[in-house]
């Protein structure tokens, strides 16, 4: 039976150890003198392991369970987070003692864990912000340290990019614990101290005339080729821009079978989407097909640079050359487009459109600008 804070309090020391499980090796021991930690269980290397994750109550239920499941991950990509056989009693832990030491570790093994491209390289920079912690022993480290670096990042404005560097000093502490250099997880304690500004979508053409002017404007730039087919293409397959913008011909597209397989990797849900392509997307696809073979390259949407895609920005750039303002329309906004015109047309069933986005239920509502159905 899982364990509750309640029953943890009402524990009581006996003549000898008591243990209580909870779940997947995670166990609460109580000693005869009173005190009281967390202990876990595991497989490595085909031998029963255990390890210490903290004291309670400093450590608490609900934190344990988050520590003992980054063990596990550890355990999941090949790494013992338990200590050093053989290491000396009065440090049972690896040399890496650094918040930036520990930071690498997990960077690597986020890398390890099959991570998409953006999702290791936007770590990678959350961890730069941060790098005034570094030098730090992360054991040390309060929250009103980390507070302080939050508060600068939104007094400059930025609110997403520091719940962003919030929740990676979080991961980077769980981490830590699992591995046995800290007890507790500070930067846990700030979750919900950032300033939260009001919400704005990703601007968007919802409706149908409107939409169709927009093709218009798009099928009639010659600045840039790749980029106006590129922007058709997200508008044809409700793509997400990344994923275009990344997509490489091998192992994606079959022309013959009018398929797109977007990439696990690389899809923001985790998993691989099939994406049914058009005779109009398909045309579009056989000039950049061409294209990509005259400069020797194995992406979809090459970059003028020799072995890059577009950049980040190439698509709205494109739209703000052609006179589409940033509060009209946006790469991304397509999808949005797609989701309402879609939904107003009532020729498909929901279930159908949040499919062809590659949507959980959750997201619905962000693209459905409208919001007319009953359902």
């Amino acid at each position: 039976m899982a364990l509750t804070e309640a029953r943890l309090r009402a524990a009581r020391p006996a003549d000898k150890l008591v243990k209580l499980s909870d779940a997947h090796g995670l166990q609460f021991w109580l000693y005869p003198s009173g005190a009281r930690s967390w202990r876990l269980a595991y497989m490595f290397g085909g031998k029963q392991r255990s390890m210490t994750l903290g004291p309670y109550p400093e450590m608490s239920l609900r934190a344990a369970r988050i520590a003992a499941e980054d063990a596990r991950r550890a355990v999941r990509g090949g790494i013992d987070p338990g200590p050093r056989k053989n290491a000396p009693a009065v440090s049972a832990r690896p040399a890496a003692t650094t918040f930036g030491e520990i930071r690498e570790m997990w960077l690597a093994k986020e890398a390890r864990m099959e991570r998409c491209a953006s999702t290791v390289t936007r770590n990678a920079r959350l961890a730069q912000i941060a790098g005034e912690l570094d030098a730090r022993p992360i054991a040390e480290i309060r929250a009103s340290e980390i507070f302080t670096l939050l508060q600068r990042l939104e007094a400059d404005g930025k609110f997403e990019t520091g719940k962003r560097v919030r929740a990676m000093i979080s991961h980077v502490f769980r981490f830590a614990i699992a591995l046995d250099h800290t007890a507790a997880d500070p930067a846990s304690h700030l979750k919900g101290m950032i300033a939260t500004p009001p919400a704005r979508a990703r601007a968007a053409v919802t409706d149908r005339k409107g939409f169709a002017a927009l093709m218009r404007a798009i099928s009639a730039y010659e600045a840039r080729s790749c980029a106006r087919d590129a922007l058709m293409l997200l508008a044809l397959t409700a793509a997400r821009p990344g994923e275009l913008r990344l997509a490489e011909w091998s192992g994606e597209f079959d022309l013959e079978e009018g398929v797109w397989t977007i990439p696990a990797a690389r899809a923001k849900m985790r998993r691989a989407h099939r994406v049914p392509l058009s005779k109009q997307a398909l045309a579009i696809l056989g000039r950049m097909q061409e294209q990509s073979r005259a400069l020797e390259t194995r992406f979809v949407c090459p970059s003028p640079r020799p072995g890059r895609p577009l950049s980040e920005n190439a698509f709205n750039c494109a739209l703000r050359s052609m006179g589409v303002e940033a509060d009209v329309a946006t790469a991304h906004g397509f999808r949005s487009s797609f989701s309402t015109i879609a939904n107003d047309s009532g020729l498909w069933r929901p279930e159908t459109i949040e499919m062809a986005l590659a949507h959980v239920d959750s997201v619905r509502a962000r693209y459905l600008s409208a919001w007319r159905l009953v359902f």
